[in-house]
């Protein structure tokens, strides 16, 4: 079976574990991989490297530094067309992008016998004003299939009349490298450390979570954030007025490869986000990733958190600090707790979230795709005949 898998951030090999599962799990796939030649990766410039299991095809972005209105060089893409030949083609790209447009376009010239099938995350409902509407219709009645990080992408899709197969493949996580730390114990520490991993942009929670934090002022804690964005400012501003900022440490953007480490200063980690026009828990990596490191994790109800939680963890309706704060005292003062949860969400990822269950996830997708490929082309071929 021959896969081409296109993905912008699929960089270095920490940023396509999802693809080196599916190597080192199934030789019947020859797989190569088409990514940018350089991408910004939460805030922090990434170059391209090779990758000892499969060859890793560099094309440089154009148009625009957008995620959504960037195109790929194509050159070489259609090298890579010509060259390998794919039964399947996994586009990660939403359907209304000029990268998914660009690429069904080049398939449609150099690939037309490969079967393609979309990976996409967007799930918030948005009509979109010509001409992405217009790429967007397009790419949902060309893609035979489609595979979603959380039931409330596919949900999504069916909103916007997808009516081909989506299997719900979630985002994992390395289960090495993200791990429990058993050398010493955190319950040492005179203050833990609540922890919040992710860009720090409207509607990630900061304000909700930094009123939570005042309510906890007579406790013992501190708080270590990890990532960039415009509302860094007002976080410091809200906790330097209630005489808390000295229990900050913020990282800035850091490389990927720095995160695991990290993780395993923290107590507990904290997503608090709400959902606003523009943003609403996809699917919230930073979960899984805590609960690979031994961390209990409290998350809003936004979005797929609860789904991705489930009950490893503490969830509280969001946008309430109050119900935050309460979510957090119990984690800072139950150490049976703390511990029961870091067992559970082990348990958790072990089972639904390592890259190995990811990719056995993969291959059964594009198996069952090719086979009612296959089927459907007899079907019309015996209709044909008749």
């Amino acid at each position: 079976m021959r896969v081409l898998r296109i993905a912008h951030a699929s960089l270095t090999p920490a940023l396509r574990e999802r693809e080196r599962a599916l190597a080192r799990g199934y030789t019947d796939i020859d797989l190569e991989v088409v990514t940018t030649s350089r991408w910004r990766e939460a805030e922090v410039d990434v170059d391209a490297v090779d990758d000892d299991l499969f060859p890793v095809i560099k094309a440089r972005p154009r148009l625009s530094k957008h995620i959504q209105l960037f195109a790929y060089e194509p050159g070489p893409i259609v090298a890579a067309l010509r060259r390998h030949r794919p039964h399947l083609i996994d586009l990660n790209h939403e359907p209304y992008s000029v990268a998914c447009a660009e690429v069904l376009s080049l398939c449609s010239w150099y690939a037309p016998q490969a079967v393609v099938v979309l990976q996409t995350c967007q799930n918030i409902f948005h009509r979109y004003p010509p001409p992405f509407n217009w790429l967007e219709r397009r790419a949902l009645r060309r893609v035979a299939a489609a595979h979603v990080c959380s039931e409330t992408v596919r949900e999504l899709l069916r909103a916007k009349g997808f009516k081909n197969p989506v299997a719900i493949v979630p985002f994992g996580v390395n289960t090495e490298a993200f791990c429990p730390r058993g050398a010493f114990t955190r319950e040492s520490k005179q203050s833990p450390t609540i922890g919040f991993v992710g860009r720090m942009l409207p509607g990630k929670g900061l304000n909700i979570l930094a009123d939570a934090l005042a309510q906890l002022g007579s406790e013992k804690w501190n708080v270590l954030l990890v990532g960039e964005g415009s509302e860094r400012n007002n976080f410091e501003t809200t906790l330097a007025a209630r005489g808390l900022l000295d229990r900050a440490h913020f990282t800035g953007a850091i490389s990927y490869d720095r995160v695991p480490d990290l993780y395993q200063q923290m107590d507990m980690l904290v997503v608090p986000t709400q959902t606003t026009s523009r943003i609403r828990e996809q699917f919230g990596r930073v979960l899984v990733e805590a609960m690979a490191s031994g961390l209990p994790v409290v998350g809003s109800s936004c979005g797929a958190i609860p789904e991705v939680i489930d009950d490893a963890g503490l969830i509280v309706p969001e946008g309430n600090s109050a119900a935050l704060a309460a979510a957090l005292r119990r984690l800072l003062l139950d150490c049976a707790l703390r511990e029961e949860l870091t067992r559970a969400g082990r348990r958790r990822v072990m089972r639904h979230y390592s890259w190995d269950r990811v990719a056995d996830k993969m291959h059964e997708m594009f198996l069952q795709v090719l086979r009612n490929e296959k089927v459907a082309a007899l079907s019309q071929n015996l209709e044909f005949a008749a």
